[in-house]
């Protein structure tokens, strides 16, 4: 077994299932401590902890709120007090509202631009100040644009600004050999999407973001849906 991540710390911003569950174990299953963040079920953590044990590395849960930016803060520094360093981030949180925009309300926007806008912006900042040098930060981030306009126009443009953050930290960080990227994925098929993709049709494009030889990759969105826009 490739254990390419031993000696390195790995934190997964909604980590305790889904496609969160499953960087999880292909970041354990490399050899680095790793760290799952979740907003709610502790039942689902501990699962997936359990699931993370087999690979015989340090494994921990912490419940925090991405869409809380004490909650972000108080995460990051635990998790540098507690291991002493950080060297990879992933980010999954994300939520869909599948409405027409003359339909949406405050209360949906207000939701949206939490779980999907402001949440990534929380853990690219507190990144910026706490993954060491050469660190990895993997953001999951919309399907095409041609593919969620009309009832997926407001969550298609909230995803649209992570992007454009994404570059902006990319070419703050890169002097420090950072590297900051986007993957947008098709459709995924957990419990708030059930459509065609897999949460594993995304997880070895990620597992290759965060390694070495992604090392002159950053700043930008790599689509992986199976099509050509």
């Amino acid at each position: 077994m490739l254990r390419d991540l031993s000696g390195k710390v790995a934190l997964v911003v909604g980590g305790s299932r889904n496609q969160g569950a499953m960087f999880a174990e292909n970041i354990a299953s490399r050899g680095a401590t790793t760290v799952i963040s979740y907003a709610h079920d502790d039942e689902a953590a501990q699962r997936t902890l359990t699931a993370l044990e087999k690979y015989e590395v340090t494994a921990e849960a912490s419940r925090s709120d991405a869409t809380v930016s004490a909650d972000v803060n108080t995460l990051f520094k635990g998790v540098v007090a507690r291991h002493g360093r950080l060297d990879v981030v992933v980010h999954t949180p994300g939520a869909v509202i599948g409405k027409p925009l003359g339909d949406l309300t405050d209360d949906d926007f207000d939701h949206i631009i939490d779980h999907n806008t402001r949440s990534a912006f929380h853990t690219l900042r507190a990144a910026a100040f706490h993954l060491a040098d050469g660190g990895r930060y993997v953001v999951m981030s919309a399907t095409p644009a041609a593919f969620m306009t009309g009832q997926y126009g407001l969550y298609s443009g909230s995803k649209a600004a992570v992007e454009h953050l994404v570059l902006a930290a990319a070419m703050e960080l890169g002097g420090r050999g950072i590297t900051v990227n986007a993957v947008t994925p098709g459709p995924i098929d957990d419990r708030a999407n059930r459509l065609r993709n897999l949460p594993r049709d995304t997880t070895s494009l990620v597992a290759w973001l965060i390694s070495d030889e992604a090392a002159w990759v950053t700043g930008q969105t790599i689509r992986a849906n199976g099509v050509t826009r």
